[in-house]
């Protein structure tokens, strides 16, 4: 293998490993949300 297409394997590992790093960030975003949205909702529950 060439130097040229080590070089390309290794950028593309690193999209790789981007892509799912976003992936992950997206997920913990929405789980970050759910749970601010239930604590809203216990808040709620405590007053009726």
């Amino acid at each position: 293998m060439g130097e040229k297409e080590r070089y390309l394997q290794k950028i593309n590992e690193e999209f790789v490993k981007f892509a799912r790093m976003m992936e992950e960030l997206h997920f913990l975003r929405y789980v970050a949300k759910d749970l601010k949205n239930f604590r809203e909702m216990i808040k709620l529950r405590k007053y009726d």
